[in-house]
């Protein structure tokens, strides 16, 4: 960041404050693991900051299509390597008393269940709220790719629901 002017810098740093928890919970939303969104929004600002004065007017767009393409790169990577991941089970079992606490981890853990890709349109259009497009974008994606995505993955999120209220 040493090449940002001391009110580029003011400015980068406002916006990591406005919008740090944010991409934080975009990115968990993500990948489903803490440390690995830590280090996704981490890569994000790091490449933002490197060109913030040509992305200040869209940081936000700009930020989720970096969280968006490093999340895809993670998967390839993880596509090379067998890797454990826990059980959304497991995940509903450690839900502590409090009721948005076990309303945020069974969301979450529903979440999971998804293909990686239905995972991130689903993220980012319903969680994140971004249109369509923008979501088509961040993704490098078509519309129609997001449409067909969002509605099977909401598909597969109902009918997992519908499961759990049966048993």
């Amino acid at each position: 960041m040493a090449q940002l002017s001391d009110a580029a810098r003011a400015r980068f740093e406002e916006f990591v404050r406005a919008n740090g928890d944010r991409l934080l919970h975009t990115a968990y939303g993500l990948c489903g693991d803490w440390q690995h969104a830590e280090d996704l929004v981490q890569v994000t600002l790091s490449t933002m900051a490197a060109r913030w004065d040509s992305i200040e007017r869209n940081a936000l767009g700009y930020a989720y299509r970096c969280l968006s393409r490093s999340t895809v790169d993670r998967w390839r990577r993880l596509g090379r390597r067998p890797e454990v991941v826990s059980d959304p089970v497991t995940l509903r079992a450690a839900t502590a008393s409090d009721p948005d606490v076990a309303e945020r981890l069974s969301v979450l853990a529903a979440l999971q269940t998804l293909p990686e890709r239905q995972r991130a349109i689903v993220v980012l259009r319903y969680l994140q709220d971004l249109s369509e497009a923008d979501t088509a974008g961040a993704l490098g994606i078509t519309v129609g790719a997001v449409k067909s995505g969002a509605s099977r993955g909401l598909a597969r999120l109902r009918a997992g629901a519908f499961q759990e209220v049966e048993q």
